[in-house]
């Protein structure tokens, strides 16, 4: 596929944490050249203010000078991501451009909601809405009536297997300390069970966000013997604690499709997780793991005893996470956005 006919907006995928940029990391790696312009970078207020304008001016010398761009695929979110994108969105109609918006945020429904005219005016002007889930399309196809959106899964990178041996279970959870994801509900289920829970369990995590309530909260229950905090965790760091991993938790209450879920099941983990987004899609109850309600202290708390004292079924569940994964593998997503990208083309 010769994509020098798309451009795509985004973020900045060499410093920026998360899953957006992952994913538009290993896109650049499908194709050459891989035109891209970063409307936000992570750091401080002047800094992304600054990168705005840049992207902006650029945006105008792409659509300017470059007149073999016909496709303008955006990666947006909620909120922030959301207004920035949509002047790129505007502009690149205005130019006569078929638009790709990409979208990625867990909260996206409920911005939508609050803002529905500037969501429904904007997403009407988009040539395809990309989906990350099924659950995600049929929302974006109700709610908007858009006819043409559809689903390109999350891509992950092929994993680098390379298993640590250890005695303890390791209980693994990467993602942004704070209420959405469940690390508070996580830390209530080690601190009810800390007695059951010590000498043979390590919980392991690793991310941003609420780093000192949650580290406050381990030091004041005295959970320093059960968890253990690795700051925020990529590349080989990351590579090295999924491979020590013996499962993977994240008990979010709101999630699209989670990268973090998908890289820990190429690593061939158990998940534990909740009924929220696109997991219920890759995540099947009993299969590769168990699926729970946000909130549900008391599954959460049986899945991990379950997982903990049977390898067997981490084994089994495991295995089964391998295989679900595999169409989430950067050959299996670059067909796809090929086929997307001549669709548009030969309109």
């Amino acid at each position: 596929m010769n994509t020098k006919n798309v451009l795509t907006i985004g973020i900045d995928f060499n410093v920026v944490h998360g899953g957006v940029a992952a994913v538009e990391s290993v896109y650049s790696s499908f194709y050459e050249p891989f035109n891209h312009v970063a409307t936000v970078v992570d750091y401080g207020c002047a800094r992304k203010l600054l990168t705005f304008f840049k992207a902006y001016i650029q945006f105008w010398k792409w659509m300017l000078f470059h007149r073999e761009i016909k496709i303008v695929h955006v990666h947006g979110a909620s909120d922030a991501s959301f207004w920035r994108k949509r002047i790129f969105i505007n502009l690149a109609k205005m130019f006569g451009k078929k638009v790709v918006f990409h979208c990625h945020g867990a909260e996206f429904q409920r911005f939508a909601t609050r803002h529905k005219k500037a969501v429904l005016k904007t997403i009407t002007k988009c040539d395809c809405i990309i989906a990350l889930s099924n659950s995600w399309k049929e929302w974006f196809e109700k709610t908007t009536h858009h006819k043409n959106v559809i689903v390109v899964k999350n891509v992950i990178s092929p994993p680098r297997v390379k298993k640590v041996k250890h005695d303890d279970f390791v209980l693994l959870f990467l993602g942004r300390l704070g209420e959405r994801k469940g690390i508070y509900d996580l830390l209530d289920v080690l601190i009810k069970h800390r007695s059951e829970f010590e000498g043979k369990i390590r919980f392991v995590f690793g991310g941003d966000g609420d780093v000192v309530q949650v580290n406050e909260i381990i030091k004041h229950n005295g959970l320093e013997n059960i968890a253990v905090f690795q700051g925020w965790v990529n590349g080989e760091k990351k590579e090295r604690l999924l491979n020590m991993a013996d499962a993977y938790i994240l008990p979010s209450y709101n999630e699209g499709l989670p990268i973090s879920i998908l890289e820990a099941m190429s690593y061939s983990l158990p998940i534990i997780s909740t009924n929220v987004g696109g997991i219920p899609e890759i995540l099947k109850n009993g299969e590769n793991g168990f699926i729970m309600s946000p909130g549900d202290k008391d599954a959460m708390y049986r899945a991990i005893l379950e997982l903990m004292n049977n390898e067997k079924l981490r084994l089994d569940m495991g295995k089964a996470s391998y295989s679900k994964v595999q169409e989430h593998m950067p050959g299996f997503v670059e067909r796809q956005l090929n086929d997307l990208y001549r669709s548009l083309l030969n309109e």
